[in-house]
């Protein structure tokens, strides 16, 4: 079963993909394909669609290796073969946002990537970000203030602030640009 919890204090709905049992994979690919086939594919990585698993460390944020592994990667392997397009511009699309959330959301996307490249075989296609880490500086610099005032939900079961973490991950990928070129 699948518990999806409405977040009222946000201007829209948040859902939660939670499955009741770790052996519930479909059910985030269902919630996945209903955001795509709403047009609202978006929502599965700014956090109006929470995926997230029974033992998550951040409860309030998506967890990006369950949006790769359980929804991304399945779709490429049913025939789907534009969704690292999408993947792309919807990262692109939310760095551009002044929403603390959604840049986070974004650099983890990258940074779970390249994670899943570094560490598996299961990567099937490739993404090249590399022109997308301008973005990241520039969404950071541009929503530094925000970053280290944000006191939202998302973050409460963290040590390191948002500013913290995300400054850390662009750094990583800064980094590991330098080392490809």
């Amino acid at each position: 079963m699948l518990t999806c919890v409405s977040d009222d204090s946000a201007n829209s709905p948040r859902k939660t993909a939670m499955p009741q049992s770790l052996n519930s994979a479909d059910y985030y690919l269902d919630m996945y394909m209903s955001a795509m086939d709403a047009g609202r594919e978006i929502d599965c990585y700014n956090n109006k669609i929470v995926f997230c698993s029974l033992d998550t460390m951040t409860p309030g944020l998506t967890d990006m290796i369950i949006v790769w592994k359980y929804c991304i990667l399945p779709l490429y392997e049913m025939g789907d073969l534009e969704i690292p397009v999408r993947v792309k511009k919807i990262v692109r699309e939310l760095l551009k946002t002044d929403e603390v959330v959604a840049i986070y959301n974004a650099i983890e996307c990258i940074r779970t990537y390249e994670w899943l490249t570094a560490i598996s075989e299961q990567m099937t296609f490739q993404i090249d970000f590399s022109d997308i880490f301008p973005l990241v500086r520039a969404a950071l610099r541009r929503n530094a203030r925000k970053f280290k005032k944000y006191q939202g939900p998302e973050f409460r079961s963290l040590v390191a602030s948002p500013w913290a973490l995300a400054s850390s991950q662009a750094a990583l990928l800064n980094a590991g640009n330098k080392k490809q070129h």
